[in-house]
């Protein structure tokens, strides 16, 4: 299992933003409250419990260091 390092972990960005619509796989398109358009997938309890995101859904997403086009849906608000 691969595991992240403390320094790539505080570098993560947690934003707001507004699922735009469901892609396959358990993906979602989502907009930042900046109007950047990004690509997440939900993790942690989220995914266990399978919580049902449907488009106008307002999430809380950690961006990737390394591609901030792309992040981790931590939570349903």
């Amino acid at each position: 299992m691969r595991r992240v390092s403390d320094h790539a972990q505080a570098m993560t960005v947690k934003v707001d933003a507004e699922v735009l619509e469901e892609l396959p796989s358990q993906l979602y398109r989502l907009r930042t409250a900046s109007q950047q358009l990004i690509v997440g997938h939900p993790v942690g309890a989220a995914e266990r419990n399978y919580v049902r995101l449907l488009k106008g859904d307002q999430v809380e997403v950690e961006l990737s260091p390394l591609d901030p086009a792309r992040g981790r849906i931590v939570r349903k608000r």
